[in-house]
C-alpha cells in the first residue's frame, strides 16, 4: 500500500512540474499575477483553435442530476521561448441562472453559493477551479468568448490550469487517499506500476454533499465518495468488492 500511494504521489508530482494542462485549482479573477513555470506574468496567451459549439454537464444547486449546457471550447497556447504551454478553454452561461464559467475545461462543473465550481481529478486527488469571470450586467459585451479574450491573461489561465503547489495546499485539494483503500483506482490495471487518475462516471447532490461516482482506467473497479465541499473533504466512501491479486486462477488460465 505504502508503494502504490508512494507511485501516486509521484504521479502528482511529475504533473505539477512537468505543467500537466489539466491540474487544476481555485483562481479567482483578482489573484495576484507573477512568474509561474518560467512563465513571465505578461505572457500573452494566443488562440490556435477557434471557439466551437459544445456541450458541458452542469450540477445545478440542491439538483439530483445533470443538465446538458451549451457552451464554446477553445484551445490556447503560451509561449515563451524554450517554453510552450497548451490549455483548453471553456465557457458557457446558464439560462437559468445567468451565472457563467470561464476558465480551463474540467471535469465536472456545479452551482454553488451563486457562483458555479469547476473540479478535476489528477491521480488520488480532486483540485477545485473558480470561474475566471463572474457575471457582470454591466460588462461592455455579453459575450464571454470576447470577455474571455479581454480579460483573462496569459499568465491568469496558466495559474488556473496548472496551479502553483502553494495555492494547492491553501486552496484544500481533496485527497481521495486513504478513503479509497483499492490502490488500482490509481494506476492503468492491476499490478500495473504507473499512477493514473480516475474517471468520473456520474456527480449528483446526495443531501447536501457531493456524490462522485468513479471507476479507474481499465473500468474493472469502483468506488463512491460524498465528499463535504465546505471543508472539501471526503464524508464517507464506499468501493465495490475486490482483492489485491484477482482471482488468481482466472489469471492464470488467460495466459
Amino acid at each position: 500500500m505504502f508503494f502504490s500511494h508512494f507511485l501516486i504521489s509521484l504521479a502528482l508530482m511529475f504533473a505539477l512540474l512537468a505543467g500537466h494542462e489539466y491540474q487544476l485549482c481555485e483562481q479567482k479573477e483578482n489573484l495576484p499575477k507573477n512568474e509561474h513555470l518560467g512563465f513571465p506574468e505578461n505572457v500573452k496567451k494566443k488562440q490556435t483553435e477557434m471557439w466551437e459549439d459544445s456541450k458541458f454537464e452542469l450540477l445545478r444547486s440542491g439538483a439530483k442530476s445533470t443538465v446538458v449546457i451549451n457552451g464554446k471550447h477553445a484551445v490556447y497556447e503560451l509561449n515563451h521561448a524554450p517554453k510552450k504551454q497548451t490549455i483548453s478553454g471553456v465557457v458557457f452561461s446558464d439560462s437559468k441562472s445567468g451565472l457563467i464559467w470561464a476558465g480551463p475545461e474540467q471535469d465536472g462543473y456545479l452551482e454553488i453559493k451563486d457562483d458555479i465550481l469547476g473540479f478535476r481529478l489528477i491521480a488520488d486527488r480532486i483540485i477545485w477551479c473558480e470561474s475566471l469571470l463572474k457575471q457582470d450586467p454591466k460588462a461592455s459585451s455579453p459575450d464571454v468568448t470576447k470577455r474571455f479574450k479581454q480579460n483573462v491573461s496569459g499568465i491568469s489561465l496558466l495559474h488556473s490550469a496548472i496551479p502553483p503547489v502553494e495555492l494547492l495546499v491553501k486552496e484544500k485539494s481533496t485527497s481521495l487517499h486513504p478513503h479509497i483503500k483499492n490502490p488500482w483506482m490509481f494506476t492503468n490495471g492491476r499490478f500495473s506500476s504507473q499512477g493514473a487518475t480516475p474517471i468520473v462516471k456520474k456527480i449528483q447532490w446526495d443531501e447536501g454533499l457531493l456524490k462522485l461516482d468513479l471507476t479507474d482506467q481499465t473500468k474493472e473497479f469502483e468506488a463512491t465518495v460524498w465528499i463535504d465541499l465546505m471543508t472539501r473533504k471526503v464524508n464517507k466512501a464506499e468501493e465495490k468488492t475486490w482483492s489485491f491479486f484477482g482471482d488468481i486462477n482466472k489469471n492464470i488460465n488467460d495466459q
